[in-house]
């Protein structure tokens, strides 16, 4: 399987139209060609005015094929035409699940907010970073934290790179677990392990999409 996340970025003021034209026009026609989105967000606590969406494919012949009988249709046209001047700019990256994901990982969505963590490697080091992580790291954060929403790595577009989802009810709840997580002892000792292979660490706090319902 490999994942598609689509980063877009609305001028100011312009992500309330953006779901209004798009929960309206947009999100039908896409979801008739694609299937339903792993998950339609946008930032909350982070980087403003960007909407997050993830869409699951079989490999990247179904994704052409798929996005090409989209990109044919009248209507996603019609849509397409009305949404060029609400943005900024727009990325997306070709990701695949890590070897550990999916597991015994929690509920599978029907959160309140998702914790969106990119880690970047260094060079030449993520396949270390993956093995330090499943072998040290996840067990806890499992335990601590469940309710992993997703589990990637890079394929195309930014290297070295993983991204990973975390389902919380709130922003109370986040914390209730991440303080757990980080009294453990076992935590202090994966640390400095698996922070000494990575580059860069950055997150940002996600919310559905209103025209977006998670699974419960």
């Amino acid at each position: 399987m490999i994942v598609d996340i689509r980063t877009y970025t609305l001028h100011p003021g312009q992500l309330g139209a953006f779901f209004k034209l798009y929960g309206e026009e947009g999100y039908a026609v896409q979801t008739k060609h694609l299937g339903q989105p792993l998950g339609y967000y946008f930032i909350d606590i982070g980087p403003q005015n960007r909407v997050v969406h993830l869409w699951g494919y079989a490999d990247i012949a179904e994704r052409a094929r798929k996005r090409a009988a989209m990109e044919s249709d009248p209507a996603w046209n019609a849509y397409r035409a009305k949404t060029g001047g609400l943005y900024q700019r727009q990325e997306n990256k070709i990701m695949r699940r890590t070897p550990f994901y999916p597991a015994k990982m929690g509920a599978p969505s029907g959160f309140g907010i998702i914790d969106y963590r990119t880690y970047t490697a260094h060079p030449g080091k993520l396949g270390a970073f993956l093995g330090v992580y499943e072998s040290d790291a996840l067990p806890l954060q499992v335990k601590h934290l469940g309710n992993c929403q997703g589990w990637f790595m890079s394929d195309i577009g930014p290297l070295n790179e993983v991204v990973h989802m975390w389902g919380y009810a709130d922003l109370n709840d986040r914390q209730a677990r991440r303080n757990a997580m980080q009294a453990d002892p076992a935590w202090g000792v994966y640390l400095p392990k698996g922070t000494s292979l990575l580059l860069n660490m950055e997150n940002a706090i996600l919310r559905p999409a209103p025209f977006w319902k998670p699974a419960a």
